[in-house]
């Protein structure tokens, strides 16, 4: 298990840490949010619980860093009573705990490019981790075993009939408000649970500025919570961005002998750097010629003096030809 947080905007539920619980032999992986760091020892005891009576197995072993959320006496008390043993990795090597290390990234990978291609802001980052959490479970295959998570957990093959894209255009009946007869009976809001969907172009192009958004709530049960499919992170982001009339983030015209270049929604051409005529360059060209490269300006201000010095003491330095 491991932790990452906190995440600059809160969630819709005022999270700002994500609790990740990795199954050694299955991989399956539970996700909780917190509010709090000193939240994460009562939230591990109940997921214990849980998953013990679900499964009727017994958790033997916990896995993690030093950090304070995994070794307390709320914790240890818990741990030496129920007789389960708690490994920690050395101090600052996380390679030991890769696992957990490596899906967090995976999560954090998952979520961004799922708000992204959705349009979405950053306080859906705990929905958009969730859903990745919950289509990884289901999708990806244990190299040994060839089956999912899901699959060796609950020994019943996953159903995914039921996901679509994160982020689409979904309607609610609204049955709280009084509607005359020809009124509207379904509000439209971003799909992130269950209701009619409206998959074809994303959030950000579909939703007009008059119309009230609605987010569906996502619940962070790893049963029922539900979204995403292969289709939200494929190839037509390109295509779409050229050939839709309603794409209308590019600022500045590409000029017409540059007609082949393709360049992506959501990037400006005068934020290119360089001449957009180049090409791509590799790793390996830009490092042959480093010395053209070797000052660099940053707009960040360090906040100790230390910092300032050691910037001027390297940048004092001659560079060395080889």
């Amino acid at each position: 298990m491991d932790l990452f947080g906190p995440i600059p905007v809160r969630s819709l539920s005022g999270n700002k840490y994500t609790l990740v619980v990795v199954d050694e032999f299955t991989r399956f992986t539970w996700v909780v949010f917190l509010k709090k760091k000193s939240h994460a020892a009562q939230e591990i005891i109940s997921l214990i619980r849980k998953n013990e009576t679900l499964t009727g197995l017994k958790v033997k072993q916990l896995r993690s860093d030093h950090g304070t959320e995994f070794r307390n006496s709320t914790l240890e008390e818990f741990c030496d009573h129920k007789g389960i043993g708690q490994n920690f990795s050395a101090p600052r090597t996380p390679q030991q705990n890769g696992v957990a290390e490596r899906r967090n990234r995976t999560l954090i990978e998952a979520g961004r490019t799922l708000m992204i291609h959705a349009g979405l802001p950053m306080s859906f980052w705990a929905e958009a981790v969730n859903t990745s959490c919950f289509t990884q479970n289901r999708s990806l295959i244990h190299r040994i075993h060839k089956k999912t998570p899901y699959e060796m957990l609950k020994d019943r093959k996953p159903d995914v009939s039921f996901f679509h894209v994160f982020g689409c255009i979904c309607y609610i009946l609204n049955q709280c408000d009084p509607r005359s007869k020809f009124e509207p009976k379904a509000d439209k809001g971003i799909f992130l649970l269950s209701c009619p969907f409206d998959e074809a172009p994303s959030a950000e192009d579909k939703i007009d500025s008059s119309d009230p958004i609605i987010p569906v709530p996502c619940s962070l049960n790893q049963d029922i919570a539900a979204t995403s499919t292969d289709d939200s992170l494929g190839a037509d982001e390109t295509l779409e961005a050229e050939d839709s009339p309603e794409t209308d983030n590019v600022s500045v015209s590409i000029p017409p002998e540059s007609a082949s270049v393709i360049v992506h929604r959501d990037h400006p051409v005068d934020r290119i750097i360089g001449n957009i005529h180049d090409g791509v360059r590799t790793r390996s060209s830009v490092l042959n010629n480093f010395c053209m490269y070797v000052n660099f300006v940053s707009m960040i201000l360090p906040d100790k003096v230390h910092t300032v010095l050691f910037k001027m003491l390297i940048g004092s330095r001659p560079c060395k030809k080889n």
